[in-house]
């Protein structure tokens, strides 16, 4: 199950402080920073809630499993300097499903946190789709070292179903 394009939630690498390197580009804003992070959907805490209507399977690996409107997906995943690496904090986020009836073809609006080892925190929003190897969403706020922050998310999924999350700040 695609868990990290539900972080989207990045959603999600380096970091500031705490053994976490920031980095910039030419291409970026003074002041900006991106932050990096690998999500091993191995390490993921997934859950699926099915609202009614319910589907007609509880399995949700079946061909026959639907969505409704409502259904919920829950999701937990460490987040990582970079594959095998240290951990940087977790990534909870909470899908809502908005459209479409199977993993190939629904959509949900998501929020997700990542807390980080500091308990610094960055909220992400937006939509997302199971079906999707790219998810963007956008950064709407932080706590510590991230107050106030703003910019955007990128998660891109590989075939193995981990992510990576690259977090766009703006200055």
């Amino acid at each position: 199950m695609r868990a990290k394009h539900i972080a989207a939630l990045g959603v999600t690498a380096a970091l500031v402080a705490g053994g976490i390197a920031a980095q910039g580009g030419s291409a970026q804003a003074p002041g900006s920073t991106t932050l990096t992070f690998f999500l091993p959907d191995a390490s993921a805490t997934f859950r699926l809630v099915d609202n009614a209507p319910k589907s007609p399977t509880k399995n949700p690996r079946s061909p026959k499993y639907r969505f409704s409107l409502g259904d919920q997906v829950i999701f937990t995943v460490p987040l990582l300097d970079k594959k095998g690496g240290t951990r940087q904090g977790k990534l909870h986020a909470v899908g809502t499903i908005v459209g479409g009836r199977t993993f190939r073809d629904a959509s949900a609006q998501a929020t997700g946190t990542y807390v980080l080892n500091d308990k610094s925190q960055i909220a992400a929003v937006g939509q997302f789709s199971f079906s999707s190897d790219v998810t963007r969403l956008a950064i709407v706020g932080g706590t510590g070292r991230y107050e106030g922050a703003r910019g955007s998310l990128s998660s891109v999924s590989d075939d193995d179903d981990n992510s990576t999350d690259t977090i766009n700040l703006l200055p």
